[in-house]
């Protein structure tokens, strides 16, 4: 009787533990729609559910790290990184724990990988985050080669081949390390097909947020393309998107950055005023960072405010300095100078100088000078599209009754060339991008190498190989300190289409 008891108790052991499944069924999906949407209480309550009614199911740890993910990426909270860290050994072994016969296994496994490996960056733990991602790019790799009709797959490899598409030459050493190779416009296909996946079959409907917020980022921030940022916006533009942006603020960052980087700032308020501000949503303080950028892109009177809500709110480091400087930049346009210096000094030791538009924030800090108020307020309204009030303010009185130092003529000359650039007036844009480029190839201001950038740009539009190229690959010789690693990577990314 007793080896009959012990048969029939090994036989259920072996029976339970080989019953653990990868179920995205409804109840998961929607659990992902609530957490894609930052409504993190609500996905977590339908997760629960799940473990109780099929306790065999994965998918809800591979979305409760989703959630984690999210959480830290938003708020960028160090001591709630700390705390929730253990977490993914614990999911990763829930996960290794099961048999490897769905194209789930591999891809839930690289998803957390990945996740950590960003929300490490975030926190500056790059070696770990470089493991993770090697261990993700393999994953997917091999289920690719496994499974390849596995549309999923598709998100993790599309932003992975972006990102190593637009790495500069001199650190492809990192690419190495990671054993990663691709290019930009293959993760651009790839999270395109995702995207018309997504609007033609229901099963991956589900998909529809992510891959558009995925191909904003890349499209605004990797290859600055305005066209292919303007087709994503016929995207948001529909019913369907429409419906999703009121009550996403994921969507909200996506349309709204949008709508700044293609000249429609007044859009870019109404959006981000009608964000979802629910209790039920994760506060997304950033998106006060960004609704004050597009109110002082207006001059509007209000632009302060949005800037003390995000300094007030927002436990991270990223945007920091920004903030400080775009407030200081707000009481200089108003006649206030003395705020000017009292806010653009606490840019120099608040926050961190990681981002861009932190370290020219830094730069600007640490320069004791106090920017030129006319070309201040041109840049202010060439960023928010306004580009003719930009002109007539830099047309109205001669440059030597305003520019007073060599910045300020250099400053002059490229404004001049983006104002043109925008209305694609190619041969005037080239015109001040060269001059700018000519005097101001040994400085540290951005202004060269931007210039660069764009005549770049043009001639690529214009089907200029050779010139293009030329241009881009100019871009890396400048000695600027501000928005180098942006330039340089939008360089990379145009030389990547070209080569």
């Amino acid at each position: 009787m007793k080896k009959i008891i012990a048969f029939l108790f090994v036989t259920l052991f072996f029976c339970f533990s080989s019953s653990a499944s990868f179920n995205f069924n409804d109840t998961c999906k929607s659990a992902y729609e609530k957490i894609i949407c930052t409504r993190f209480e609500e996905g977590l309550t339908i997760i629960n559910q799940e473990k109780k009614t099929n306790p065999q199911n994965l998918i809800p740890y591979y979305l409760e790290n989703y959630i984690d993910f999210l959480t830290l990426f938003i708020s960028e909270d160090a001591s709630l990184f700390n705390k929730l860290k253990p977490n993914k050994e614990l999911r990763i072994s829930k996960i290794e724990d099961s048999e490897n016969n769905s194209p789930y296994y591999n891809y839930c496994l690289a998803e957390i990988y990945l996740q950590w490996a960003f929300a490490r960056i975030k926190f500056k733990e790059y070696i770990t985050a470089a493991g993770e991602i090697n261990k993700a790019y393999k994953l997917l790799k091999e289920n690719e080669e496994k499974y390849p009709d596995f549309i999923p797959n598709l998100k993790g490899l599309g932003i992975l081949h972006s990102l190593i598409g637009t790495i500069p030459d001199e650190y492809k050493w990192a690419t190495k390390l990671v054993g990663i190779t691709g290019t930009i416009n293959q993760g651009v296909s790839e999270l395109t097909s995702i995207l018309n996946m997504s609007l033609k079959n229901e099963e991956y409907a589900y998909l529809k947020t992510e891959s558009i917020f995925y191909l904003t980022f890349i499209q605004l921030n990797l290859q600055s393309n305005k066209d292919k940022a303007l087709q994503l916006a016929k995207y948001l533009n529909t019913p369907s998107f429409s419906a999703l942006i009121e009550n996403n603020p994921l969507l909200c960052y996506a349309a709204a950055s949008i709508s700044l980087k293609t000249g429609s700032n007044d859009n870019a308020i109404q959006i981000l005023l009608n964000r979802p501000k629910g209790e039920e949503y994760y506060p997304f303080h950033y998106l006060d960072f960004l609704l004050g950028s597009a109110k002082l892109n207006r001059l509007d009177n209000d632009a302060f405010s949005y800037f003390y809500l995000f300094l007030t709110r927002f436990k991270g480091q990223n945007y920091i300095k920004a903030a400080y400087q775009k407030l200081a930049w707000y009481f200089l346009i108003n006649g206030n100078t003395e705020k000017y210096k009292e806010k653009i000094l606490l840019a120099s030791s608040l926050g961190s100088s990681t981002m861009d538009e932190d370290n020219q924030a830094l730069s600007e800090s640490k320069s004791n000078t106090v920017p030129n108020i006319t070309l201040l307020k041109a840049r202010l309204l060439f960023d928010g599209g306004y580009y003719q009030k930009a002109l007539n303010i830099m047309i109205e009185k001669n440059p030597s009754d305003f520019c007073k130092t060599t910045k300020d003529y250099l400053e002059y000359t490229y404004r001049l060339g983006r104002i043109f650039d925008e209305w694609e007036y190619d041969t005037k844009a080239i015109s001040y991008y060269e001059l700018t480029i000519k005097n101001g190839s040994n400085s540290t201001y951005y202004f060269a190498a931007n210039s660069a950038l764009h005549l770049g740009m043009i001639y690529e539009n214009q089907k200029n190989k050779t010139k293009a190229i030329y241009y881009y690959k100019l871009c890396s010789t400048f000695k600027n300190n501000e928005y180098k690693t942006s330039i340089n990577q939008k360089a990379k990314a145009g030389l990547n289409r070209l080569q």
